[in-house]
């Protein structure tokens, strides 16, 4: 099978999914050993790129997905006039930063931190799917936990939490 071939492959199973599909998946499904198809994919990211095509991949941790390319949103925003998402205020950023970096963390944690309560923020986070509860802490009373989702990667265009920007210690 050529690279031609997988592009093609990857792509049809990408767009019926319609979300990200782990790699190790696709590699079962082409019959490839997952590193040789890592490679492939690297190569056809860049491609893509390079060609600044419509349709781009797009990595999510250990999975891919097909997204568009931001470069053409306002033509696709005047052809499909989408419903604009709701911007995340400064106290859904700050608790989604804190979240980001700390993970997994409580809610008790956060409001350390941020030296306010984070109720509200946690619970639209939870509900605009950029956070996920990710089990409790085995401490007095067995607290929730909480963990950034894909969504959050794939919101803030990042591959992977180690794309985050190195914390800046105040002086």
């Amino acid at each position: 099978m050529n690279e031609k071939e997988i592009l093609n492959i990857l792509e049809s199973i990408l767009f019926v999914s319609g979300d990200a599909v782990d790699i190790p998946e696709l590699a079962a499904a082409l019959e490839m050993d997952t590193q040789a198809l890592n490679e492939i994919i690297d190569r056809l990211v860049k491609q893509k790129q390079e060609e600044e095509a419509g349709i781009l991949f797009t990595r999510v941790d250990d999975k891919l997905q097909l997204c568009s390319n931001m470069a053409y949103s306002s033509y696709i925003e005047r052809v499909l006039q989408p419903v604009k998402k709701a911007r995340l205020s400064q106290s859904m950023l700050e608790t989604l930063a804190i979240i980001a970096y700390k993970q997994p963390i409580t809610r008790f944690e956060i409001e350390q931190i941020r030296g306010v309560k984070s109720n509200y923020s946690v619970a639209t986070l939870i509900e605009k799917g950029m956070i996920v509860r990710a089990g409790r802490k085995k401490a007095l009373g067995n607290p929730m936990l909480y963990a950034t989702s894909d969504d959050f990667l794939r919101h803030f265009q990042l591959r992977s939490l180690d794309d985050l920007p190195p914390i800046k210690e105040a002086d």
